[in-house]
């Protein structure tokens, strides 16, 4: 740590850590051993995407960049932005005014911004699917292969849980559109989590018979889901893209605090779908 705590009521006041000492932390806890990440994840960062002031004494956590998450990040007065989905880079070399009007407001308050797509939704401990998997009590087994690569994780209890409970225990942590389809039997032993955009595609539903998958967890629905879910007789969560994406920040957050003792703060930007 960059220097000490003074006494005081708020006992991060005046906790500060280098962008490089977060930096380095983050890679590390975050670390993906099976490969580069950018051959996984090519278009949306896993690291540092803009670097600001060398000291930080307050971090903001929110699960999408935005210019209104960066105003919010700027009020709280926030030195560092850490997010799931930060932003793309533009397609060609030529002017975008969004992506540049972002850039501007971030480099002119010299806030550090932070995202980690892939690496949060895989994360065996912290990642989004983990987390979701821990909250209904079930254990992560293995890690469940989206576009053939571990994006999601596929858990079990270790007995039989009424499919009735697990969404009631989720129901506060999910968006108010969730999207349910009863098609499965009503006492659960393994379920996929694939947070986000992650409902698959008719090409993966044979995977999930053959494994004997009783409920699938989700963000978004398609359109075709639903029959091809009906079809397969398995139950099917869509809890929003934002709200099952809030889970491994959460999880972040409380490790980056409990590390550096550093002031921390939900940057909140809720979005239903």
């Amino acid at each position: 740590m960059s220097s000490r705590r003074k006494s005081g009521s708020n006992p991060y006041k005046s906790t500060m850590i280098t962008l490089f000492e977060l930096g380095n932390y983050l890679s590390k806890l975050l670390n993906y051993p099976d490969g580069p990440v950018e051959k996984v994840d090519p278009y949306m960062a896993n690291g540092l995407m803009v670097k600001g002031k060398e000291e930080i004494q307050k971090i903001g956590f929110g699960v999408s960049a935005s210019l209104e998450l960066f105003k919010k990040a700027k009020e709280e007065n926030c030195d560092c932005i850490i997010t799931h989905h930060s932003f793309s880079l533009p397609e060609y070399n030529g002017y975008d005014p969004i992506f540049q009007s972002r850039m501007e407001f971030l480099i002119k308050n010299n806030i550090s911004l932070f995202g980690f797509h892939f690496l949060l939704d895989w994360h065996p401990i912290l990642g989004n699917n983990a987390q979701i998997l821990k909250k209904i009590g079930a254990k992560p087994k293995k890690p469940y292969l989206f576009y053939g690569n571990p994006w999601g994780w596929v858990g079990e209890f270790g007995k039989l849980k009424n499919r009735d409970e697990i969404e009631e225990v989720l129901k506060s942590f999910l968006s108010p559109r969730i999207i349910t389809y009863h098609f499965g039997e009503n006492q659960i032993r393994k379920v996929v989590a694939v947070s986000g955009k992650g409902a698959p595609h008719a090409s993966e539903m044979k995977d999930l018979i053959k494994e004997k998958i009783d409920l699938y967890i989700t963000g978004e629905v398609h359109e075709w889901n639903r029959e091809l879910f009906r079809e397969a007789k398995i139950n099917f969560i869509a809890g929003g893209h934002y709200h099952t994406e809030v889970f491994g920040l959460r999880a972040l957050m409380e490790e980056v605090k409990k590390k550096f003792q550093i002031e921390v703060t939900w940057l909140k930007l809720t979005n239903d779908i």
